[in-house]
């Protein structure tokens, strides 16, 4: 029973071994997919475009009625009065007769209900096109937000990968001079090889220790910054996946018309159009409709209000149903100069995008050469990592066998140890022009799959 507790505890350990290895390691994809849910920069993005979508609820709100109740209480200190002419009260006043006067009631109350509704408003409706414009600007944002943080991971992702097969190249180089100094050593005390000899290789030895480690950090320090892209917890164990053996032909199609900066750049283009338009419809007359249900009362004495006799005549209707035309006439010039400045920010935004877009082609036309001439670098470098292991296999037999010498041993291996390192950067250089044409042919997304 206890062994077959050792085993189940055993078996257990391993498969959570496993687990935790298949988490640790992720994906170029599983990258992309975790930054964009969790990256805090997005996270901002995408409450911009939650307050660009309530900007436009609002704006729409606008056209609805609004509806509001009043109610007023007023004590007239000084009792009010009118004055009108005595043809209109007849004789039976005893004031002048060319003149006379009303005095008011003291106290008075006025409650009721207004109801106001614009029937045609061209200011509210160029405002809520201006809306929809922001909103789109937000949107597009975002997206360009996704894209240059896919940009980034990108980058730090294929960096990661050339730091790692840096490493792994230089601890299997650190093996075999392991195993050239343990054989040194043994023809040193056999009085074969040379004492400086020996020297030498534990040199070397020392020396590509010291550049693992230097990868070691850079590594690690690598992987400290994608977890800050992913905005997960600096203990969060992670792993890039190891760099592959080949490089993958890209095609190319020119620079893509519906990538987000480009399309950002057209809708405020677009903006400053709908915002000149919006100042134009202020020459515009606007009609609305309004009324009110309401009631004014007055009163001599303020307790007489609240007593129900006296009360009671002493109120009138006070309800109206108005249709309102506003005309603008002149606003000194104010809405003229507005409209010459949007024209002024038209043209500079117009410049802005062909500005762009030129520089987009010499960018996706320079990523293309760049791209080509690594991918040549590369297949270069293969066949001279596969030749300079070649020699320095044949050397190391000639060395064991006394024909070959220490300092031409080391001198293939130090060629050998420059064509890994000229290979795996010009993998990498291969990587991140690749990721560049994905970006201008606005193809970032099969990154994620």
């Amino acid at each position: 029973m206890r062994h077959q507790f050792v085993l189940f505890f055993s078996f257990s350990l391993l498969c959570a071994s496993a687990l935790y290895g298949q988490q640790g390691t992720l994906s170029l994809k599983e990258c992309v997919e975790t930054g964009i849910r969790n990256n805090l920069s997005l996270k901002n993005s995408r409450v911009d475009v939650m307050k660009s979508e309530t900007s436009l609820t609002a704006s729409r709100s606008r056209l609805l009625p609004t509806l509001a109740a009043d109610f007023q209480m007023v004590d007239y200190l000084m009792k009010p009065a009118n004055v009108t002419t005595g043809t209109l009260l007849g004789n039976d006043f005893p004031d002048d007769p060319t003149w006379q006067k009303i005095q008011s009631m003291q106290y008075a109350m006025n409650a009721g209900i207004q109801l106001r509704l614009p029937l045609y408003n061209q200011t509210i409706l160029a405002g809520m096109k201006v809306a929809k414009t922001v909103k789109s600007l937000s949107d597009l944002s975002y997206e360009k937000a996704v894209e240059d943080l896919t940009m980034q991971i990108g980058n730090v992702y294929y960096l990661a990968q050339a730091s790692l097969e840096q490493k792994r190249l230089l601890e299997e180089n650190i093996r075999r001079m392991e195993e050239l100094c343990a054989i040194t050593e043994e023809l040193y005390k056999g009085g074969v090889a040379l004492e400086v000899d020996l020297t030498r290789a534990q040199i070397n030895l020392k020396s590509l220790t010291a550049q693992k480690d230097q990868y070691v950090t850079l590594y690690g320090q690598q992987l400290n910054l994608m977890r800050f892209l992913l905005d997960l917890p600096s203990e969060t164990p992670i792993a890039v996946e190891p760099m592959p053996a080949e490089v993958a032909p890209e095609r190319t199609g020119g620079v893509s018309e519906s990538l987000p900066e480009l399309r950002l750049l057209a809708a405020h283009r677009e903006l400053i159009r709908r915002q000149t338009k919006a100042v134009r419809a202020g020459y515009v007359p606007s009609i609305s409709l309004g009324g009110q249900l309401g009631a004014i009362g007055y009163q001599e004495k303020f307790r007489h209000f609240f007593h129900t006799n006296d009360a009671t005549h002493n109120w009138f209707g006070n309800t109206y149903l108005a249709l309102s035309v506003h005309i603008p006439i002149f606003d000194g010039r104010d809405k003229r100069l507005k409209v010459r400045q949007f024209a002024y920010d038209y043209v500079q935004a117009q410049t802005a995008f062909e500005q762009r877009r030129q520089q987009m082609d010499k960018e996706y036309a320079d990523a293309s050469m760049q791209l080509r001439h690594n991918m040549q670098v590369f297949r270069t470098q293969q066949d001279n990592y596969r030749q300079a292991e070649e020699v320095y296999k044949l050397t190391e037999e000639k060395y064991k066998e006394g024909v070959a010498s220490m300092t031409e041993l080391l001198q293939d291996e130090m060629r050998l140890r420059n064509a890994q390192s000229a290979c795996v950067q010009a993998q990498c250089q291969c990587s991140l022009a690749r990721l560049t044409l994905l970006k201008l042919s606005g193809r970032l997304d099969e990154l994620s799959k």
